[in-house]
């Protein structure tokens, strides 16, 4: 099993001495986490809210290339509706060159009705605009001289787009995807599958099932799922999970429609009891050997990646730092001989 940091820098406060801070701790963890053993760096994409004070990924990953010159870079994800795709390909494919390769190309349909509106665009078309932005995507990745006329993309004129891609056929393409029909759809496209933190045991395990029945998890294709993390004393638990909770409920408004203040996201002041026990359910904790049996739990029903976060909410930094430390003396060597199942071994 392959273990990569996950980060959605969500924030008190969207200044910008509040944002050189947050990306200096980030390019600071990016450095520690080359020669740990991790696998990777994973941002997500948002916008508009300090729920993630990270609307430019590929921005902020060519300054992690820079400063880990052998660590993955990844995407978790990007929103493809809000790209116009021939942009987007030109700064994955500068990205990749950049990176020597060691590009990780995460993409979803995006779920915040703000962030569509802000963008022009009706969520309702979400999965119509993702798909179209898929074909447009593997064709000008793949193709020289391309056009292509839909309903939501358009290119006039063939074009090639340069620098052509430094991994074949092209970055590693992994797809958030949790309904039958988007695992489906990423089964199709020879894609690897992401799933989101909030996804509990059982959920995994039904999805699991789902993508068998789209095909299989053949070699080669991973079966990721994001988690949240925490490995020290129960005091500092108890502020992890309350943090995680007021990320989540932070989430939940922004979902249901509830717009940001001047920018700042809809965060309680109140945390939800039945928010926290969600969070206790989904959570990796415990002692070193515990958190490996729950690792070894994931592997078992085919789990081959895992993005770790440690940082959630207004956890302060050094207790997430604390957290990650551990884990990478105390964990992380004992979960690369962890093998995920594959089909017809369970």
């Amino acid at each position: 099993m392959r273990v990569g940091l996950g980060y959605l820098n969500m924030a008190p406060a969207g200044d910008s001495a509040t944002a050189r801070a947050l990306y200096a701790d980030f390019l600071h963890d990016v450095r520690w986490a080359e020669d740990r053993g991790f696998a990777g760096i994973w941002v997500t994409e948002h916008h508009f809210s300090t729920y993630s004070l990270t609307s430019s990924p590929l921005i902020l990953l060519a300054q992690a290339a820079a400063a880990a010159p052998r660590l993955r870079l990844g995407t978790s994800i990007l929103v493809l509706p809000f790209w116009d795709p021939v942009r987007l390909a030109a700064d994955v494919l500068t990205l990749d060159a950049l990176s020597a390769g060691r590009f990780d190309f995460g993409i979803g349909r995006g779920y915040q009705p703000h962030e569509f509106l802000g963008f022009g665009r009706d969520a309702a078309d979400n999965r119509e605009i993702f798909a179209e932005a898929v074909d447009a995507l593997e064709q000008l990745f793949t193709q020289e001289d391309r056009d292509f006329k839909g309903r939501h993309v358009r290119i006039d004129a063939p074009v090639t787009l340069l620098p052509r891609p430094t991994q074949q056929p092209h970055p590693p393409i992994w797809m958030a995807a949790t309904s039958p029909e988007s695992l489906r759809f990423a089964a199709d496209r020879g894609f690897h599958f992401m799933l989101p933190a909030v996804t509990t045991y059982d959920q995994i395990v039904e999805r699991r099932g789902w993508i068998d029945q789209a095909g299989g998890l053949p070699a080669g294709r991973e079966f990721q799922v994001n988690r949240f993390v925490y490995l020290g004393d129960d005091a500092g638990r108890q502020r992890v999970v309350r943090e995680i909770a007021r990320q989540l409920q932070t989430s939940a408004a922004l979902t249901n429609s509830v717009y940001p203040d001047a920018g700042a996201a809809p965060t309680p002041d109140q945390i939800d009891p039945a928010v926290e026990e969600k969070v206790r359910d989904i959570l990796i904790t415990g002692s070193a050997d515990e958190v490996i049996d729950q690792f070894r739990a994931l592997a078992d029903v085919g789990i081959s990646y895992v993005i770790a976060g440690f940082e959630f909410g207004y956890l302060n930094t050094e207790t997430a730092r604390h957290s990650r430390e551990r884990f990478a003396n105390e964990v992380l060597p004992h979960l690369a001989d962890l093998t995920p199942s594959r089909p017809g071994s369970n």
